[in-house]
């Protein structure tokens, strides 16, 4: 039943929403929107990242054929941020907290010339990386303390454990509260190995080279960042709507009011993520000059890649679907490798040709497969039991799980003293789970055809078409969705077996895309001052998604849908174009227009470098309301039902594409009907930008030993802003029951740029330097 006048009584408010929102600012901007809920807050703070860098290298001869070396870098940085609502944190500005990031690198290395014909070079290297990062909340328990909901911060397990202090996430249909930072905080330790040599020999027409390549990886994390550590609660806002009827941001919101809790996740670290891991490769190629104008380089590498292991002796941790038991490598019965392999047949050809074609005309062509050397501590550094994240949801796609005063459980953690164990149904594996048997390491071809001229006045052109192709690349993929669509979340298979209502994220190599371009580079030598290079790129990536190694389908997980997820890249950029430039200024002794004395020691000797940049927009999917397609796994998309134009406004309350082309699938939907929507991944596409880059410098003598350069730096010159795709949820507009827009809600609106937020700062900069050498 409705409320009087749909307004919610004082004395059904939960004190626990009514304090959070008693914290948060108020609006201090226009709304964008018709009810001032959207856009009508501003905020701006202080970020910056102060960074010491250190290095020193010496080289000694130690033999007329024998010269060793040794160099040390050190860097130290400290970086901060705020929250855009102050004390009570929300989205961040830059970044949320404070990070403390130290590297040292020492290394060493040798060049051995046996004879003219034999050389011999090798380098060691240690990588220590060390970075702690803590939110602007850290010190407090907020959650469990101040705002009195149950089971948030450490629980009771960790209650007494400053790591999991903070604010959790209260998500409010509108910018959230709380720290949303999952990945804060962090406390790392890594440590790489590296070590290199080849063998180099010449005979008659051939150069012959043959190497080592050992790496090894030594991570060592605290950073439970699967959920939130703090916990993250959404809620109900299907629990206040009409069934069939559209969830909104107010919804949602209403929902926080009468204390209806929807789901809530929480992640806590039962021990810390330790991985070891070797990376082994071995090459051998031959540089051959058939004949002046012809050159064949031949090559074969072999690479392998031992399973990793844990810091403890451990092994991997595996899931098995079926049975429901995590197996843990090397504890109990459990043999380290837990059913694992690796490949020992990485074989990797190479084939390499130029041809000159006459004096000013040259050919190339090449040919060759890399396997993808992904450190697999990455994507499997802390699944169940290192990092449980645990997750309860509504049973019923209009129920909710529960009450914000009545909290969430503590996190279980298991007994693992004998390797195995049943992973509750309410547990995910933390992050992915790998298969049994052997690991399928993916690779990529990759081929180009290139022609190059020398033109008139020192310019040098090159034509050519470069292309690859992804074979089996890493990437989870969600068991526990169903084949059909429709069936809401008890139509996830496991739910049957094991009851688990949430996802189940399995990985493995089993992914595809490929990258067609043609490319132009033109190339000026020093002369007469300038030096300039210069390229463009027309180009098409096709994937299944964006990244390698922790990255799940955009779309959809059902079996027999996979092919939809299959689009143009999220990175794609059909059109590139990249220039720079080294200008020596004609002003000064001996230049074209020739300066003495104190002109010269003021105008003369100035150089002017540069890069200008274009690039076209990313592609972008419009998403619609799930309620349309109820399917867990899936994500649903708009229909297209007008021709797509483009407007190209910028600014909150305008729209970049006509949103009269889009509808959301939910509306006026008949009673039990799902389907897709009509369109796909990635159909349209976001705006380009553009960028100068400039530095001026010159360089002064102030004796026989020592000069001075001054520098000045500009980033962005122009400080044309490099704006972010448009907000792309059709569902986000209201309409009326003939169809017709009653409020557009910044659907297809360019509310942000980029370096709002990267926090990368794409703004323009100035920075001047002084370089004394000596």
């Amino acid at each position: 039943m409705p409320f009087p006048d749909n307004i919610i009584p004082t004395s059904r408010i939960s004190p626990i929403w009514d304090q959070i929102q008693q914290m948060c600012p108020l609006p201090n901007q226009k709304g964008t929107d018709s009810y001032n809920l959207s856009g009508n807050y501003a905020a701006s703070a202080s970020t910056g990242m102060n960074r010491d860098n250190y290095d020193i290298k010496i080289n000694y001869n130690l033999t007329d054929k024998l010269m060793i070396w040794g160099k040390y870098s050190d860097m130290e940085a400290y970086v901060y941020g705020a929250g855009a609502l102050g004390e009570l944190v929300g989205p961040a500005i830059g970044q949320n907290g404070v990070g403390n990031i130290y590297i040292r690198i020492p290394t060493f290395g040798f060049n051995l010339t046996q004879s003219p014909t034999f050389l011999v070079d090798g380098v060691f290297g240690h990588t220590r990386f060390q970075n702690y990062c803590t939110g602007p909340d850290y010190g407090k328990n907020w959650g469990s303390e101040v705002w009195k909901i149950p089971g948030t911060n450490g629980g009771n397990m960790f209650a007494d454990d400053i790591r999991y202090s903070g604010m959790p996430l209260i998500s409010n249909g509108f910018s959230s509260w709380g720290n949303n930072a999952s990945s804060n905080p962090n406390f790392y330790d890594d440590r790489s190995y590296t070590f290199t040599t080849n063998f180099t020999k010449l005979r008659g027409a051939h150069e012959f080279r043959w190497g080592v390549d050992i790496v090894h990886h030594a991570m060592n994390h605290w950073q439970p960042e699967t959920a939130n550590p703090r916990g993250a609660l959404t809620p109900g806002a299907n629990a206040v709507v009409l069934r069939g009827q559209v969830a909104r941001s107010i919804h949602t919101y209403a929902a926080g009011l009468l204390d209806i809790l929807g789901s809530a996740n929480k992640s806590v670290q039962f021990f810390d993520m330790t991985t070891r891991e070797w990376q082994e490769g071995f090459y051998f190629r031959d540089r051959w000059q058939v004949s002046r104008n012809f050159t064949l380089n031949l090559g074969l590498r072999y690479e392998y890649y031992p399973l990793m292991s844990r810091a403890e002796g451990r092994g991997l941790e595996r899931w098995d679907p079926a049975t429901n038991i995590v197996t843990i490598g090397g504890v109990g019965s459990v043999p380290k490798a837990n059913g694992m392999t690796t490949s020992k047949k990485l074989f990797a050809p190479r084939l390499g040709i130029a041809w000159r074609m006459s004096e000013k005309t040259v050919l190339r062509m090449g040919y060759g497969i890399t396997y993808d050397p992904m450190v697999i501590s990455r994507p499997l550094k802390g699944p169940y039991p290192a990092t449980i994240t645990n997750s309860w949801v509504a049973p019923a796609t209009y129920g909710y799980y529960g009450f914000f005063s009545k909290g969430i459980p503590d996190v279980p953690t298991p007994d693992i003293s004998t390797g195995s164990t049943i992973l509750p149904p309410t547990v995910n594996m933390g992050m992915r789970s790998p298969w049994p048997g052997q690991l399928d390491r993916g690779y990529i071809q990759s081929w180009n055809l290139t022609v190059e001229r020398q033109l008139p006045a020192d310019f040098l052109v090159s034509l050519g078409y470069v292309g690859n192709q992804t074979v089996r690349q890493f990437m989870d993929i969600n068991v526990n969705v169903p084949d059909y669509i429709g069936g809401g979340n008890t139509s996830r298979p496991l739910y049957a077996t094991q009851g688990r209502l949430i996802d189940a994220m399995m990985w493995d190599g089993w992914g595809n895309a490929n990258y067609h371009s043609m490319q132009v580079a033109i190339n000026k030598n020093l002369s007469r001052g300038l030096f300039m290079k210069g390229g463009y790129t027309w180009s098409k990536a096709i994937n299944m998604t964006d990244e390698d190694g922790w990255a799940s389908l955009p779309l959809t997980n059902m079996p027999s849908q996979l092919e939809r997820n299959r689009a143009v890249a999220g990175y794609d950029r059909p059109h590139m174009l990249s220039l720079g430039w080294v200008y020596e200024m004609p002003f000064g002794s001996g230049k074209r227009f020739n300066l003495t004395g104190v002109a010269n020691q003021v105008l003369g000797g100035w150089r002017l470098n540069g890069t200008y940049s274009a690039y076209s927009g990313t592609p972008f999917t419009v998403s619609a309301s799930s309620a349309s397609l109820n399917t867990p796994g899936s994500s649903q998309t708009a229909d297209l039902i007008g021709e797509v134009r483009k407007i190209g406004d910028v600014g909150p309350g305008t729209q970049y594409y006509d949103v009269t082309a889009f509808r959301d699938p939910n509306f006026q939907r008949p009673a039990g009907t799902y389907r897709f929507g009509t369109m796909g991944r990635n159909a349209l596409r976001g705006p380009g930008f553009q960028r100068v880059d400039l530095v001026l410098f010159k360089d002064f003598r102030l004796t026989e030993r020592f000069t001075l350069q001054f520098r000045a730096e500009s980033f962005n010159f122009t400080n044309t802003p490099q704006f972010n795709n448009p907000s792309a949820n059709v569902s986000n507009m209201t309409l009326d029951s003939t169809g017709k827009i009653t409020n557009v809600n910044n659907f297809m609106a360019i509310t942000s740029t980029y370096a709002q937020s990267s926090g990368l700062g794409t703004e323009r900069k100035f920075r001047f330097g002084l370089r004394l050498s000596f």
